[in-house]
């Protein structure tokens, strides 16, 4: 699956479950392709900023965000590294 594909699927199934204010996935996979058990499949780092974060444990939030990609995080994404934020989080993090 090529990388632009994943990212439009990846923000449909975010959205699917949440209010997403902002998301920005990016690939890092390059820096693993070195690795003994690369296997191909990506390392993305995502943010995500909802209004729905609010008032939840960043455990939750992962949680959620990991609920939604299921079916991914067992073939085409091998890790995913993410900032969950709510939009006063994010706001303050641009400062």
């Amino acid at each position: 699956m090529k990388l632009e594909e994943l990212q439009n699927i990846i923000s449909k199934k975010i959205s699917d479950v949440i209010t997403v204010n902002h998301i920005n996935v990016y690939d890092y996979t390059a820096q693993h392709e070195n690795h003994a058990t690369f296997e191909g499949n990506y390392h993305l780092s995502m943010t995500l900023v909802s209004p729905d974060f609010e008032g939840m444990t960043l455990i939750k939030r992962h949680q959620l965000v990991y609920k939604a990609l299921d079916e991914y995080m067992h073939g085409e994404i091998h890790a995913l590294t993410m900032k969950t934020l709510t939009p006063e989080e994010y706001k303050k993090s641009q400062q």
